[in-house]
């Protein structure tokens, strides 16, 4: 499953705000956040926010995670191809 990253702006009626969403489409993104206000804008920034497997490797040692649950965090990020 190939997810990209989003920003979806929306406005509750009170507050503007921009939501990250990692999602198949556009259309799925839209459907993650509906419900919490008016749909503003939708963007695609897959290339804009490029994720480093090696960096959430090192930051997850260093907030005590251990080596299994880094590997299933590390595999799972790799299989939704949201880090590389």
């Amino acid at each position: 499953m190939k997810l990209r990253k989003y920003m979806v702006y929306i406005d509750d009626g009170d507050n503007c705000s921009k939501l990250a969403i990692p999602a198949e489409d556009e259309a799925a993104a839209r459907k993650y956040v509906a419900g919490n206000g008016e749909i503003i804008a939708v963007k695609d920034v897959t290339k804009e926010y490029p994720i480093s497997l090696v960096c959430v490797s090192d930051a997850l040692k260093v907030c005590g995670f251990g080596q299994t649950e880094i590997d299933l965090i590390l595999r799972t990020l790799s299989l939704c191809e949201i880090a590389e």
